[in-house]
């Protein structure tokens, strides 16, 4: 994987609205991240966090505004396309997969054959300190643990921008 000063995409919101019906959820949001950059959003509960992280992510489409990530614009680009690592609130893992399988599940959607898949698995698991863990499945983690498979997961594809 590159060092994080080598690579990465620009993130640009501009004049970013979400509408729920009448509900506004994000109200011409502008936003730039640079690459290698981070970012946190805080804020209140109901603020629009984790509708902006929906949005970038591609999980939820703006009402109006753009969204460019590397310089592209990825309206009504669907998140399986987006090339982005996201590790979910709630870790989302597969629980009939061991730990290496729920790793290896970005790799074997993008077509990545081994030994390379098995070399990119074990690479990401030694990052997150969980290499003795891939034989594991997710009920027999700690939550914690669990969280590191996530991040895992979220990273083994080496995507420019990753989302937490």
């Amino acid at each position: 994987m590159a060092s994080p000063s080598t690579r990465g995409a620009a993130i640009d919101l501009k004049s970013v609205s979400k509408h729920y019906g009448s509900f506004i959820a994000l109200d011409k949001v502008s936003l730039r991240i640079e690459p290698g950059e981070f970012m946190t959003l805080l804020g209140p509960s109901g603020s629009g966090k984790t509708t902006t992280l929906n949005v970038i992510a591609g999980f939820t489409e703006v009402s109006s505004g753009s969204l460019d990530v590397g310089g592209k614009s990825v309206i009504g680009v669907p998140a399986h396309k987006r090339n982005i690592g996201v590790v979910f609130q709630h870790y989302a893992l597969f629980p009939h997969m061991t730990v290496s399988r729920n790793v290896a599940y970005p790799l074997t959607l993008r077509g990545i054959a081994n030994p390379d898949r098995e070399a990119r698995v074990r690479k990401a698991l030694d990052m997150v300190k969980m290499a003795d863990f891939g034989h594991r499945f997710p009920s027999e983690l700690s939550g914690g643990q669990q969280q590191r498979v996530a991040l895992a997961r979220a990273i083994v594809f080496d995507p420019p921008l990753l989302l937490m």
